[in-house]
């Protein structure tokens, strides 16, 4: 028998006997274990706050009501959390008593339920949690008993819309960035542009009375690749709501297209607060809040580009 074929051979084994040993020791650890397998498409979280509901054409892009692209370690966690919950022991039957206490009451609870083509897979709702966050009070698939589960259930689903938005404007690939030009508030403007690739590259910059850091302007266009929100705001709330006054405008160039930034700032109300920026872009419809580092990143000048 060839060496390779009767590694796999013992590998199979040992595998086998793994599952083995871990459906014994998970039969007979005295929890009730819920489980499903499927790879659901639909999640409903009611909070007391808000209610998400969470959707995916092909389980693995899932959008917020439709339209919100939300992060996929958040969906992840979702739906392995879901998945496979531990009730540790029951501790009551629910009635009015029972559920004011475990806090599975409205305004108090967390809704959860989660569909695989209009299938509902697993529904259950979340109480408070015990005196270990590491365990909350339950009811499962709409079943009269309350138990105890393990797992941070409470602090996994008390979720809310900005919280599992993905917070990405744009992610370019470096290797496609041509361009970038910058206009700041007081007029001073520049642009920079490459072209072609590794050793053959040509660059070229507004400003011809400097002799241009090849290094240091292929730090600053790389950088530009990618923007991140640092929190969003309402669809309602529009740039001009905001009272902020202008403070620069970027166009970057990435493979044969332009994205575009207009970045605001809000000065601080005194020393004891700091300068707030938010911005809007051609990437996307919404008004977004972003962090110093962001802006620090097109907040440069000629000088910054010198040899």
């Amino acid at each position: 028998m060839k060496t390779r074929k009767l590694v796999l051979i013992i590998a199979d084994a040992l595998l086998l006997a793994l599952c083995i040993v871990q459906g014994i020791l998970k039969a007979s650890d005295g929890a009730k274990h819920f489980d499903f397998k499927e790879t659901p498409d639909e999640i409903t979280i009611t909070t007391p706050a808000e209610t998400l509901s969470l959707t995916s054409a092909d389980g693995e892009n899932w959008l917020a009501s439709g339209k919100y692209s939300v992060n996929k370690s958040t969906i992840d966690n979702f739906i392995e959390t879901s998945s496979s919950i531990r009730a540790l022991n029951k501790v009551a039957t629910a009635n009015d008593s029972s559920l004011a206490k475990y806090e599975l009451v409205d305004g108090k609870k967390i809704s959860v339920e989660v569909r695989k083509a209009g299938k509902v897979l697993r529904s259950f709702e979340i109480g408070k949690a015990a005196t270990s966050s590491s365990q909350a009070y339950v009811t499962i698939d709409g079943k009269k008993d309350i138990y105890l589960a393990s797992g941070n259930l409470r602090g996994t689903f008390d979720a809310t819309l900005n919280s599992i938005r993905t917070k990405t404007v744009w992610d370019f690939d470096t290797s496609t960035m041509d361009s970038l030009a910058v206009t700041k508030a007081d007029g001073t403007s520049w642009t920079l542009s490459r072209m072609g690739s590794g050793d053959d590259i040509a660059w070229n910059f507004s400003d011809s009375s400097i002799e241009l850091d090849t290094s240091k302007a292929g730090t600053i266009l790389n950088g530009a690749a990618n923007l991140t929100a640092s929190t969003w705001y309402d669809d309602s709330v529009k740039a001009a709501d905001l009272g902020g006054q202008f403070y620069l405008s970027a166009k970057v160039g990435h493979d044969y297209k332009t994205a575009s930034l207009e970045i605001y700032k809000i000065p601080a109300a005194d020393e004891n607060s700091s300068d707030k920026y938010y911005a809007v872009s051609s990437e996307t419809p919404y008004t977004f809040e972003v962090a110093v580092y962001s802006v620090n990143k097109f907040d440069k000048t000629s000088e910054d580009l010198k040899k």
